[in-house]
C-alpha cells in the first residue's frame, strides 16, 4: 500500500501546468466578462471550478465536461494562463477548497486493521457456528429421504465431534487459531503503519503544505524543457520526440513542451511567486 501512495504522489499533474498546457482545449476565463467562453465550452462556471478542484486533488485533468473544446480558438495564451492561474490560486486558498481537501484527506486515510480475536472469542465463535450447523442438519433430517439421512447422519457425527473438541479447554487447535490471528494482525499492522506514513507525506494535515508540495513538484517537473525539440510523425499519426531521451521524460515535462515556452515559463514564474507566499 505504501507503494500505491508514493506512486500517486509522483504522477500528480498540477492544473497549473496541465490546464495551462491545454489552453487551446480548455481556454476558459473566470470573470463574469468571460461568461461567453463558458457557453462556448458547453459547460458552466461551476463545472469549470469543479474541474480545477478534481485536477488539484486527484492529480489529473478533468475536461470531459467541455463538449465544444475543439471549437475554441487559442486567443491570448499568456493572458488566459495568468487568468487561470490567478483563479486557481484564489480557489485553492479558499475555505471551500480547504474543506474539500480535508474530506479527501480523510477518505484516503488508511484503515486500521481489526485487533486479533482472543482464544475465548475464537472458541465462542467456532462453537456457535458448529451448533448452528448441527441444528440445521438435525432439522433437515426430519424431512429427508432415507438415502439422504445416512449422509446427514455422517455429517452430523463429524460436526458433533468437532464441537466436543472445541468445547474442550485443552484443545490445541484454538490456541493455534489465536496465534494465526495475532500473526496476521502484526503483518497488517505493519502495512498500516507504512501506509499511514505515506498518507501523511502525500496528504499533510495543513492544506497549504499540500499546495506547496504540488507547486514544488510542478517546478521540478518542468525544469529544463527543450522547447526546440524536434518531433516526428509515425504511421499511427502520433508525434514523437526524435531524441529518445525526451520520449522517456515524464508526462509533466511533455505537457510543458506542448504548452510552449511562453505559457510554461509564465506558469513557472507565477508558481515561484506563489511559493514565496507559502
Amino acid at each position: 500500500m505504501k507503494q500505491r501512495f508514493v506512486l500517486a504522489g509522483k504522477r500528480l499533474v498540477l492544473p497549473l501546468l496541465v490546464m495551462a498546457g491545454c489552453v487551446s482545449l480548455y481556454a476558459f476565463r473566470v470573470a463574469d466578462i468571460y461568461a461567453d467562453l463558458w457557453q462556448q465550452l458547453g459547460m458552466s462556471k461551476e463545472s469549470g471550478t469543479s474541474s480545477i478542484k478534481e485536477s488539484f486533488l486527484g492529480g489529473y485533468l478533468q475536461h470531459y465536461g467541455a463538449r465544444n473544446i475543439r471549437n475554441i480558438a487559442l486567443g491570448d495564451r499568456v493572458a488566459v494562463t495568468k487568468d487561470l492561474l490567478t483563479f486557481t490560486k484564489q480557489y485553492v486558498e479558499s475555505d471551500a477548497f480547504k474543506k474539500e481537501y480535508a474530506a479527501t484527506r480523510e477518505q484516503r486515510k488508511p484503515a486500521e486493521p481489526k485487533k486479533p480475536k482472543t482464544e475465548t472469542e475464537i472458541r465462542t465463535e467456532q462453537v456457535n457456528n458448529l451448533k448452528k450447523s448441527i441444528a440445521e442438519i438435525e432439522k433437515s433430517m426430519k424431512t429427508a429421504k432415507e438415502d439422504m439421512k445416512k449422509i446427514f447422519s455422517e455429517s452430523l457425527e463429524v460436526l458433533q465431534k468437532q464441537l466436543k473438541d472445541y468445547e474442550d479447554p485443552k484443545n490445541e487447535i484454538i490456541p493455534l487459531m489465536a496465534q494465526g490471528e495475532k500473526s496476521q494482525y502484526e503483518y497488517y499492522m505493519k502495512k498500516y503503519q507504512e501506509e499511514t506514513e505515506a498518507w501523511q507525506e502525500l496528504f499533510p494535515e495543513n492544506s497549504r503544505a499540500f499546495v506547496k508540495k504540488r507547486l514544488q513538484q510542478m517546478l521540478e517537473d518542468t525544469k529544463g524543457v527543450d522547447y526546440n525539440a524536434e518531433l516526428v510523425e509515425r504511421s499511427n499519426k502520433k508525434k514523437y520526440f526524435v531524441n529518445p531521451v525526451y520520449e522517456k521524460k515524464p508526462g509533466n515535462w511533455k505537457y510543458a513542451f506542448r504548452a510552449g515556452k511562453e505559457v510554461t515559463e509564465t506558469a513557472r514564474a507565477f508558481v515561484q511567486d506563489w511559493l514565496k507566499s507559502l
